[in-house]
């Protein structure tokens, strides 16, 4: 399934840019615990509907959204996370290229940063963005 090669294409490119800022990324596929004090993020791929455009059903076309959630401690001011969208807005910008293993996509709306979530120990900024791909059959 190629929604899997589009959240793969982006991950890739996510985890690249995390481990250059020594910035964690939770896995929902291992254990994660987040260190006192520490700020990490949260991915997240929403699919949207496949479509199909093409004669004989030779390629799908697949969209979604793309959440990275920015997960800060309580007490940390907000530049913190506002200054990471801006890095993250500039590692997927509009017509950036998302590829993998015959997925070819690209990003199709620029990031959105949407509203601050707080808890008692955290605060979260979440940015997403949308893509949009096709791959052969």
């Amino acid at each position: 399934m190629s929604q899997a090669l589009a959240r793969q294409a982006i991950e890739i490119k996510l985890m690249g840019w995390a481990a250059g800022r020594q910035i964690r990324v939770a896995n929902f596929e291992e254990g994660f615990e987040p260190s006192q004090g520490e700020t990490y993020l949260r991915a997240f791929l929403l699919p949207g509907g496949t479509t199909c455009r093409y004669l004989a059903g030779e390629a799908y076309e697949y969209t979604g959204v793309y959440q990275v959630s920015i997960v800060c401690p309580a007490g940390q001011p907000l530049e913190t996370a506002e200054a990471l969208v801006k890095e993250l807005s500039s590692l997927f910008r509009v017509d950036s290229a998302l590829s993998r293993n015959g997925f070819e996509g690209l990003v199709t709306e620029p990031v959105d940063q949407g509203p601050t979530i707080t808890e008692p120990a955290t605060y979260t900024v979440p940015a997403s963005f949308t893509y949009r791909g096709v791959a052969d059959q």
